[in-house]
């Protein structure tokens, strides 16, 4: 199957593979084609790789609402259920980094590991709330979610990945994504953004965790890293040298090796 019905809203899903279950969620904008450069090292490792569209991206259904990453939390839970899985790993970026803390962190014995990238404890502060009132107005402009996405490119994967022909097919493929986005998807999910404050209960997460940051992420910092980790009972911080914020995309091998030898060698509990 591909899709998973949950309260109004159909969602679309990438299942593939034995084993341990894994879910990766993307970021926002994105779809779950970013993570292309870790599925075959996912499915080398004997995990059942899942990945889910968020709502309001991809072949999911369009969010017709302001809508939460702990909202969309209670729906990715729900389709474990859905599939039959009590727990999973969790693979987290940016926005997918959110979400899957806050799985981890209303749910904790559905999360037996968790890896969260280039993400963020909370958006309550002046100067993200005036980041997303500013992406809400480019959004809302004609073309809006195109040409955010084309003035956003390098601080994404980065100037030196994106001269290269792999990153000039990445931009071709995303830039199809972005021309097809119903720019009320990603507004919707950015008033959503403005609520989001999960710093306070991160101390619920129980499940090993790795916090990775992006050496040159221009919008989350190691420092922002740091905090997520220092925040979470059994968690390490690592850093991956290289820039962009979608930094498993032109930091595949650093990423990769980073999260095999997590999940590979720390033990729940």
């Amino acid at each position: 199957m591909a899709f998973f019905d949950h309260s109004e809203d159909r969602y679309y899903y990438f299942d593939a593979g034995a084993g341990t279950p894994i879910v990766l969620l993307h970021g926002l904008g994105n779809t779950g084609r970013v993570w292309a450069p870790q599925v075959v090292d996912m499915l080398r490792l004997g995990h059942r790789v899942i990945i889910p569209d968020l709502l309001g991206h991809g072949a999911s259904a369009n969010v017709g609402r302001v809508f939460t990453a702990h909202e969309q939390a209670q729906a990715i839970v729900a389709l474990l259920e859905f599939l039959g899985l009590e727990s999973a790993f969790f693979i987290g970026l940016s926005l997918g980094g959110m979400v899957a803390l806050e799985v981890a962190a209303q749910y904790p014995d559905a999360v037996d590991k968790l890896v969260v990238a280039g993400t963020f404890k909370t958006m309550a502060t002046p100067h993200r709330q005036q980041m997303l009132d500013s992406w809400i107005e480019a959004l809302t402009q004609p073309d809006g979610c195109l040409k955010r996405f084309k003035s956003s490119w390098t601080d994404l994967v980065g100037q030196a990945f994106a001269d290269t022909s792999a990153g000039m097919m990445c931009y071709q493929a995303w830039h199809a994504q972005a021309a097809a986005q119903d720019a009320r998807n990603p507004v919707n999910w950015c008033e959503g953004m403005k609520r989001y404050d999960v710093g306070p209960r991160l101390g619920l997460i129980t499940a090993p965790t790795l916090v990775l940051a992006g050496e040159a992420d221009p919008m989350s910092s190691v420092a922002e890293a740091q905090a997520i980790g220092d925040l979470i009972p059994s968690a390490k911080v690592e850093v991956v040298a290289g820039e962009g914020h979608v930094f498993n995309v032109p930091c595949a091998a650093e990423f990769n090796r980073l999260v095999t030898d997590f999940l590979q060698g720390h033990r729940h509990g």
